[in-house]
């Protein structure tokens, strides 16, 4: 079953213009259409492999021969910059992931050469060699934890408004006068 959105607005400029909304207008809108519509698609995220179906509804004065074209053109537009900027994202978090693995790398190499030297300088502390061992293996996972989270989990929110907006790019757009 393909996901089916339909949003009223205003005029066409709604799409993308955030509104100036009222509250005494029960009308009034508090999200620019593509804000609406894109929030709408993140929650069918089962439905994404499918053809979405868009309805906008435009008072009927400002519904022309070409609105629907116009407005897919922006919409397809908007999206392919949002992918790129997701993409773009998605890069960033794992060049700098990586750049994280080795710093942290380098630091968990040095906590426990430095460990191993106090060790073997002060024999007192090899009394406490099981509690030390304790606390540099947790000193090392939580150095190790953000590049890791990042490397593995951090994009995945990227990804879906990759899949929402190519999503709405080959989505049946369908405007109606009200």
């Amino acid at each position: 079953m393909s996901a089916q959105i339909e949003i009223k607005l205003n005029s066409p400029e709604e799409m993308f213009a955030e509104p100036a909304a009222d509250p005494f207008d029960p009308d009034s809108r508090y999200l620019s259409g593509i804000d609406d519509v894109v929030g709408q698609l993140r929650l069918k995220r089962r439905e994404l492999d499918e053809k979405t179906r868009l309805v906008i509804r435009l008072p009927q004065t400002a519904v022309t021969a070409d609105s629907a074209a116009t407005l897919k053109a922006a919409l397809d537009r908007y999206g392919a910059a949002q992918i790129a900027q997701n993409q773009q994202a998605i890069e960033e978090l794992r060049v700098g992931s990586r750049r994280q693995a080795i710093s942290a790398l380098v630091i968990a190499v040095a906590l426990i050469l430095l460990t191993m030297f106090l060790l073997a300088a002060i024999p007192a502390l090899q009394d406490f060699s099981g509690a030390l061992a304790g606390f540099v293996g947790i000193a090392v996972w939580v150095i190790f934890w953000d590049p890791i989270y990042n490397y593995v989990y951090a994009w995945r929110p990227n990804r879906l408004d990759i899949k929402v907006y190519e999503n709405l790019q080959k989505a049946e757009l369908v405007v109606e006068g009200s």
